[in-house]
């Protein structure tokens, strides 16, 4: 080993970490965003359909979306930020005059992820994460004359 090998390990060994723990944060980052989509979509599709076909208190679409977003939060541990909305559903353009069901409603629930770090600086090696990240899951209920009360969106 020659004199100018000496010390090449601890400069490759210095260059190298940043990179492979900025990589382990990333994955780690994905695995726990994989984890929480996928438990997002199976909560979320329970929720809606148990608590959004027939809200406890009001019956209409602004006390079910809050009932929905409440019971979400609930289940998911307060580890995401959670949005309900409910939309009419009609097929003939509003005009449900000829739907065969004019009290559809479509349940849309999104989970917001905020990754750890936001910044994060090791070395000469710096990155930032998205400020959130979005994950949706709708589905179509028929609330009878719930949607009725609310006017609609909530």
């Amino acid at each position: 080993m020659s004199a100018g090998e000496s010390g090449q390990m601890t400069l490759e060994m210095a260059v190298m970490v940043p990179v492979v723990l900025v990589v382990a944060v990333v994955v780690g980052n994905v695995a726990w965003y994989l984890n929480l989509c996928s438990r997002f979509d199976r909560v979320a599709m329970d929720m809606a359909i148990a608590h959004g076909v027939s809200p406890t208190g009001e019956q209409d679409a602004t006390s079910g979306a809050i009932a929905i977003k409440e019971a979400i939060e609930e289940a998911m541990g307060g580890s995401v930020e959670v949005d309900v909305r409910m939309e009419h559903v009609g097929i003939w353009n509003g005009f449900d005059a000829l739907s065969l069901s004019p009290t559809r409603m479509r349940i849309v629930c999104t989970m917001g992820f905020r990754p750890w770090p936001q910044r994060l600086s090791i070395g000469f090696v710096e990155t930032e994460m998205p400020t959130i990240a979005h994950h949706s899951r709708s589905v179509v209920v028929d609330v009878g004359q719930m949607g009725f009360g609310g006017g609609g969106d909530a």
